[in-house]
């Protein structure tokens, strides 16, 4: 795995989570002492402009690795990657040379990156069986802003890669929680891959794991999971045209922030099921079924009458880039869910048909409901 760009932010994260406490600090470098022991000492650059910034870090690498017992290279990636999510796209071929790939192959891996990415981004906003002409606008820019890592071998790799750099999402300084809607936007990313990885769990669930047709009902209760033709078109650019046996996809979550809770961090297709997902494709290109906004979001309100069935909500969310407030209702069991995640100021995310015209109030028919697990925190895995 490549080793990316390292300053004074990803040594601190790294140095907090593995054991280590500032002691001395100074414009240029700190010292840092391990918890429970204060002969142990580590000196760590600041400057990242510094000549010796290099030098310094190399240093430092080497004495983490001497006393982790690990190879200085891991230190250094592990480093790197305190705010960083990497998928690894990985094609496989008994035929394939170590670090070689067929043209064309590596042609359809990189198409299979950039189509991926931006169908999780639509699904991420709205799930939709196929987009075509109506892809989301928002979808596009929110995939250029991943990036690609250099490939490298085993068999053949591909990381994208995208930021872990999150604000603070809830505001908790009144009385109801309020969403911080630049915090919000921090976390698209995040949610996205969260979307994706739930997605092709799911799409390899139908192909892979059951091996059969999938019928109607499985098709369109997968895009309830961010199912789409465009993804199916993704995966397909890898195994549908020969030369590659295995395709997977491996989530390797920032340290610094927890990982999204209940997903699979390893997906994997063979090129066996290449005919099944053709079949999903097509079944998504003709599905009629309405589009579904996904909003995310905190609860400001809930209101419950005696003898009603259902309770009253009102979520802040963030609409084309303003905080915007929309009601709807849950039934009894789903609302006292609600409540609880009220009560812990939870980021929540609702599925359904939203109505929103401009000046007037927003409504929406919620078809599902939960907690917004992409964005986990650190209580949530005590």
């Amino acid at each position: 795995m490549n080793t990316f760009d390292i300053g004074f932010k990803e040594i601190e994260s790294y140095l907090r989570s593995s054991g280590w406490q500032r002691s001395l600090t100074g414009p240029f470098a700190e010292v840092w002492r391990a918890i429970g022991n204060d002969q142990l000492t580590l000196f760590v650059p600041k400057d990242s402009s510094a000549p010796d910034f290099s030098r310094a870090l190399r240093s430092l690498t080497d004495e983490l690795a001497r006393r982790e017992n690990r190879p200085q290279e891991q230190i250094s990636l592990d480093i790197s990657r305190q705010f960083l999510d990497v998928t690894d796209l990985r094609a496989e071929d008994d035929e394939i040379s170590e670090g070689t790939i067929p043209l064309a192959s590596g042609i359809g891996l990189f198409n299979s990156a950039h189509r991926m990415m931006v169908s999780a981004a639509a699904a991420t906003l709205h799930r939709q069986g196929y987009y075509g002409n109506s892809m989301p606008r928002a979808a596009h820019k929110h995939a250029r802003r991943m990036r690609l890592g250099q490939t490298r071998p085993g068999s053949y790799i591909v990381p994208v890669i995208s930021s872990a750099r999150f604000g603070v999402l809830v505001d908790d300084s009144f009385d109801e929680p309020r969403l911080e809607a630049a915090a919000d936007e921090s976390y698209f990313e995040r949610r996205m891959l969260t979307t994706l990885s739930r997605a092709l769990h799911t799409l390899s669930q139908m192909a892979v794991v059951r091996d059969r047709t999938p019928t109607k009902f499985d098709v369109l209760s997968a895009v309830d999971e961010g199912v789409s033709s465009e993804l199916c078109a993704a995966v397909l650019d890898v195994i549908g045209k020969g030369g590659v046996d295995l395709f997977d996809i491996t989530f390797n979550w920032a340290p610094s922030s927890p990982a999204p809770r209940d997903i699979s961090a390893k997906v994997a297709f063979t090129n066996e099921s290449a005919d099944l997902i053709q079949h999903i494709e097509t079944e998504l290109k003709e599905t009629d079924a309405p589009a579904e906004r996904v909003l995310y979001g905190v609860i400001r309100r809930l209101s419950l009458k005696k003898n009603e069935t259902s309770g009253h909500v009102a979520l802040e969310t963030v609409l084309d880039g303003k905080p915007r407030v929309v009601a709807f209702e849950l039934p009894l069991d789903v609302y006292r869910r609600a409540a609880r995640y009220h009560g812990e100021r939870r980021p929540v995310v609702v599925r359904g048909i939203l109505d929103a015209p401009p000046g007037r109030r927003a409504t929406m028919t919620v078809n599902s409901f939960d907690a917004d697990r992409s964005v986990a925190t650190f209580d949530d895995l005590g």
